[in-house]
């Protein structure tokens, strides 16, 4: 585990050094690591809210999906987009489960990869994976993406998987001449599950992402078809996506009953650079 530099108290914006366990700011205000090695820095009031952010439910399910290898296209063709970039300081905003960062970390072990997410879950998981593979290199906290605690000119690079955009906050934290990384479901993103889940399907919508404090130097995407297979890791996908808390349990039941899904899988991938 590394400790970012540049980390800041959400109480009183305070520099943050590790003493012991924990991190503290010149006001004392003390933010322990938790066992696994993730810390807590959401506002006070909110870092107990067991509700915050996704369950362990959702949290698991995700990582169950991923361990089957169905989006390890989407991980490996992001790693290869940070390449030409200097990566010094990489963050994920909104991690989930960190395991586009754990990639990413993995790949570039001379970056420094913070992830941040508003589930305590997620980065429990991933500081848990990062001790047991030995990866030294990244630093998982709770955080809300649209107030993360890093003085401003921080980062390289900031990735964006599937997790909502703040270009102010990214902007913020970003050196100038940095890269935001933003991936969103492409327009026939899970086409067949929702197919078999909804009467009428509709194609997503358009990624557009601009913003004045950026230039969009690149739009990118991936498109495949992948077979899933096994009614459980088929609802283990389904509990990922945000289809999950809108869909009737009548509908749930039509895809509880297949054991075997082939969809197609597309991301859109922007590419922005700071001005």
């Amino acid at each position: 585990m590394i400790i970012p530099k540049g980390l800041i108290c959400p109480i009183c914006q305070g520099e943050l050094t590790k003493i012991d366990n924990s991190l503290k700011c010149s006001l004392n205000h003390s933010y322990d690591f938790a066992k696994s090695g993730y810390v807590n820095l959401l506002n006070p009031g909110k870092k107990n809210n067991a509700k915050t952010g996704e369950s362990r439910e959702m949290i698991q399910a995700r990582t169950a999906f991923f361990s089957s290898g169905h989006y390890e296209k989407i991980r490996a063709f992001l790693i290869d987009l940070i390449e030409p970039y200097k990566k010094d300081v990489i963050i994920d905003a909104g991690c989930g489960d960190c395991y586009y960062s754990e990639g990413v970390a993995e790949k570039y072990p001379e970056s420094s990869v913070i992830g941040f997410d508003v589930s305590k879950h997620g980065t429990e998981r991933g500081a848990k994976s990062a001790k047991a593979k030995g990866i030294t290199n990244t630093f998982y906290a709770v955080s809300n993406i649209f107030n993360m605690p890093l003085i401003p000119e921080s980062a390289d690079i900031v990735i964006n998987m599937f997790a909502p955009v703040s270009y102010e906050e990214f902007g913020r934290v970003l050196k100038k001449g940095g890269y935001l990384i933003i991936g969103a479901s492409g327009a026939k993103h899970l086409y067949e599950m929702k197919g078999v889940l909804y009467d009428r399907v509709y194609l997503n919508e358009l990624n557009v992402h601009k913003n004045e404090a950026f230039e969009v130097i690149g739009v990118k995407n991936l498109s495949y078809v992948t077979k899933i297979c096994g009614s459980d890791t088929i609802m283990k996908l389904f509990t990922m996506t945000p289809y999950y808390h809108h869909t009737s349990d009548a509908d749930k039941k039509k895809l509880e009953a297949l054991e075997e899904l082939t969809t197609t899988v597309e991301v859109d991938f922007t590419i922005l650079r700071k001005i």
